[in-house]
C-alpha cells in the first residue's frame, strides 16, 4: 500500500500488444470465415425443418377458410330462400373450387389450397358439376361436400346439408 499523499502510476509501454510484439498474430474483432460457415449451415438446416411446417400451416388455413366461405354461402342462401319464397339453386363447379349461385354477380372461388374433394348427394349434373336446392320451407337437397388440400391428405373438412332443416353444419373429417 502506498503512504498517504503519494500516488501510484502504472506504467504502460506498447512492448506487450499486437503492435509491439512480431511473434504473435494479429487478432481483430469479428468473425472467422469457418464461424461463419458453422452458422449458415445451422441455418439451413433449420430452415430445411420450418419451411414444410409454415407451407402446412398456410394450407390448413387456406382449407379453414374456404369451408367457412362455402358453409356461409350456403346459409345465406337457405335464409334467401326462405325469405323471399323462391328456390335457389347452388352450382359446385367440376373443377372443385368454383361455386355460383343465381344472383351472384359473379362466381365465387375458394382459396388456391383449398378444394372441394368429395360430394355425397345432391344433383349431379352432365358436365360433372354439382347442384344444391335451397327451398322456400328451409329444406334443402341432403349433400355432404368434402374440402380439403389438392392431393386429398392432411387437414379436411365435412360440410352437411341437412335435407329436412336445411341446416349447415361443418365437421373436421378424420382420414380412415
Amino acid at each position: 500500500m502506498a503512504p498517504p499523499g503519494e500516488s501510484r502510476t502504472r506504467a504502460t509501454s506498447t512492448a506487450g500488444t499486437a503492435e509491439g510484439s512480431r511473434g504473435r498474430s494479429l487478432r481483430t474483432a469479428g468473425f472467422s470465415l469457418l464461424e461463419l460457415l458453422v452458422v449458415l449451415v445451422i441455418l439451413a438446416i433449420a430452415s430445411a425443418f420450418a419451411v414444410p411446417a409454415v407451407r402446412s400451416g398456410w394450407e390448413s388455413r387456406e382449407i379453414r377458410q374456404g369451408t367457412r366461405q362455402l358453409a356461409s354461402v350456403m346459409r345465406g342462401l337457405r335464409e334467401r330462400a326462405v325469405r323471399r319464397g323462391e328456390e335457389i339453386d347452388l352450382v359446385i363447379n367440376e373443377d372443385g373450387q368454383t361455386i355460383t349461385w343465381a344472383g351472384a354477380s359473379e362466381a365465387m372461388r375458394l382459396p388456391s389450397g383449398a378444394w372441394v374433394t368429395g360430394v355425397h348427394g345432391g344433383w349431379p349434373d352432365q358436365d360433372g358439376s354439382v347442384r344444391v336446392i335451397f327451398y322456400p320451407n328451409g329444406g334443402a337437397t341432403g349433400v355432404a361436400f368434402m374440402i380439403g388440400g389438392r392431393d386429398d391428405d392432411g387437414l379436411r373438412f365435412a360440410i352437411q346439408i341437412d335435407a329436412l332443416l336445411g341446416t349447415v353444419s361443418i365437421e373436421e373429417a378424420t382420414l380412415r
